[in-house]
């Protein structure tokens, strides 16, 4: 999936979209129907491409929280209809919907933004640093932009082009991030104890004597 990340905000109106609003629940939502019905629409085509009805999405909104609330429910609809506007979901009838190319875009740009290092502290520091190491192939170029600048945005300190070294404890989270960019087999994370003539400097850009 070719997704550029600076169409997200003038294309799709991402500026608009709270981190907390019914809006971004009503994707949640729908990321979280999809993820169920994973096994059951496998061998039918992408994932997102199973259509999902008012109903159900209502169902899973009201098991994350207040939906049967009336103005809850006035809401789910202004903000399905802001959703189809932006052209995130595509109704196939009066009841049933899937999620855009533009839709699976937001979701994949969430998740992105979800991703976070743990606090650091010198004084706690194992002592060992990790090395980030990945060949992304140029067929691939918008998500190894997108994974590049995710590890920018973690301050990470560069080595060199696609190397990259943290004190932070950083696999389990750089790994999802590839899983959900499907670039994993391209990246690698190594553990070292001493980096060279880099140490020095690498030291000062963590603030660790």
């Amino acid at each position: 999936m070719a997704i550029c990340s600076k169409l997200w905000y003038s294309q799709f109106g991402m500026g608009n979209i709270h981190k907390k609003s019914l809006t971004r629940r009503i994707l949640n939502a729908i990321n979280s129907i999809s993820e169920e019905a994973k096994e059951a629409v496998f061998t039918l085509g992408p994932l997102f491409d199973a259509l999902m009805s008012r109903k159900t999405l209502g169902q899973t909104i009201s098991a994350l929280g207040d939906y049967g609330n009336p103005k809850i429910k006035g809401d789910f609809r202004t903000a399905l209809k802001r959703l189809e506007k932006k052209k995130l979901i595509k109704f196939k009838d009066s009841d049933s919907f899937v999620l855009t190319e533009g839709g699976k875009g937001i979701l994949l740009k969430f998740d992105i933004d979800d991703i976070k290092l743990p606090d650091f502290s010198s004084g706690s520091w194992d002592k060992k640093w990790r090395v980030l190491i990945f060949d992304i192939p140029e067929i691939s170029r918008a998500a190894r932009d997108l994974f590049r600048n995710k590890i920018q945005e973690l301050e990470f300190y560069t080595l060199q082009k696609s190397v990259y070294v943290t004190p932070r404890l950083c696999e389990r989270e750089i790994m999802d991030l590839a899983r959900i960019l499907k670039i994993g087999k391209s990246v690698h994370i190594l553990e070292a104890s001493k980096l060279g003539s880099n140490e020095r400097a690498v030291r000062k850009f963590f603030g660790i004597r």
